[in-house]
């Protein structure tokens, strides 16, 4: 449904920043080439009164999240990521085998797991049943449900309060931000702390990471943003710290008001004013940016194609989907994409009907060129894949292609 107020403070005050056309749920891979699909405007709007970046429009949850494809622990790199968080919170929040952490969205446990590990009790909250699932074969405790007010009763009258309350890029998936918000410090202890990691909107800007924008992200938060959006509510932004996620996110710390609040705080504030995104120029300005990079994209495929070249592309991820269905990029272009995460194998990604394989597939006819549309993990993938480049298989990211050459 089309949404005509802000989502967080509902302000009817919304400007258009970039369209990206109807575009498939990035997550929801089809099963066949004749299975129907499902099309939907991707268009981001900015709040003129608290600057929150979001869609204009809102598809059903149950359509993106009771079953997900998408599993955290697939990436090396997010396991280290989530490894290194734990060990930086139990030092930094005194945890120990009486606390609780509660992680909201948990996916397969990817957060929770290295927690567990040292002794620390844990809960998750996951609304996907069949990554649920793999979570609980883990031994990691989840509630197969969305965060609610009743699920947070639930979580007191059952576990207890929290120390700590965690949800990594949830706040870019939810539509109802008050009531998850309320929620946690419904459960979390008086001096509890709420951490949240989002992906960084001036990052988005800066870096042209719009291949980020998919229907799952209806926001896209800066600090300022989500400052005022806890401010509302009577909370307090108390600490942030930008981290490598997602090409550029931040890990923001929440608290009820009353805390001492870091540095930190008013350095991205004034980072952020100087860049210019309380500016209604500066998305204007991204617009155009972004389909300067359709228009270079799709010359330098051309250009590949006439050479004779044949092309597969590397990694399914949710923004491979946003970006080849706006560049109008077919199976015509790239033969197939070949993916690790195994839930991924033999389905079709939706709008532009290319199939994905197992990596094992490129051995049965070398391609000439592969193009990681997983950008973020370029040279993992190039690391992983040696033998590829030693057989004359050359590894390109699509955001080379993205440059004018």
């Amino acid at each position: 449904m089309n949404r005509t107020s802000c989502r967080s403070c509902e302000s009817t005050n919304l400007k258009p920043v970039v369209s990206l056309g109807l575009s498939p749920l990035a997550n929801n891979l089809l099963d066949s080439l004749s299975d129907e699909d499902k099309l939907y405007p991707l268009e981001m709007v900015i709040c003129s009164d608290c600057h929150n970046c979001q869609l204009s429009y809102s598809v059903p949850s149950e359509e993106m999240f009771d079953h997900y494809l998408y599993v955290s622990s697939t990436a090396q790199s997010f396991r280290d990521h989530f490894s290194e968080a734990a060990k930086k919170y139990i030092k930094e929040f005194n945890l120990n085998k009486n606390s609780l952490v509660v992680d909201i969205g948990s996916n397969d446990g990817i957060a929770l797991v290295p927690l567990k590990e040292s002794g620390i009790r844990v809960l998750g909250v996951e609304p996907a049943k069949n990554i649920a699932k793999i979570a609980l074969e883990k031994e990691i405790p989840t509630i197969n449900d969305y965060f609610t007010s009743e699920v947070a009763d639930n979580i007191i009258q059952y576990h207890g309060s929290a120390d700590v309350v965690t949800a990594s890029n949830v706040f870019a998936h939810a539509d109802g931000l008050k009531e998850i918000a309320k929620s946690v410090f419904k459960i979390l202890n008086p001096d509890g702390t709420f951490i949240v990691e989002v992906q960084y909107l001036l990052d988005t800007i800066n870096d042209l990471t719009f291949d980020n924008i998919y229907h799952e992200h209806v926001n896209y938060w800066s600090v300022t943003s989500i400052v005022n959006f806890f401010n509302n509510l009577g909370y307090s932004v108390v600490k942030v710290e930008h981290i490598d996620t997602h090409g550029g996110s931040i890990r923001v710390y929440v608290q009820t008001q009353g805390h001492e609040i870091d540095s930190s705080v008013e350095t991205f504030l004034t980072t952020e004013n100087e860049f210019g995104l309380t500016n209604y120029s500066t998305y204007v300005d991204f617009s155009k940016r972004v389909e300067q990079i359709k228009s270079n994209v799709l010359k330098n495929i051309k250009s590949l194609k006439d050479q004779g070249l044949t092309l597969v592309g590397y990694g399914s991820p949710a923004k491979a989907t946003t970006s080849l269905n706006y560049f109008g990029i077919t199976s015509n272009e790239i033969d197939y994409i070949v993916e690790d995460n195994t839930l991924k194998h033999g389905k079709i990604l939706p709008g532009v009907k290319i199939p994905i394989y197992s990596k094992e597939k490129l051995y049965n006819n070398l391609p000439d060129v592969i193009i990681v549309m997983a950008w973020n993990f370029f040279e993992y993938i190039k690391q992983n894949n040696q033998e590829l480049i030693d057989k004359g298989v050359k590894f390109i990211s699509i955001k080379d292609l993205q440059n004018e050459n």
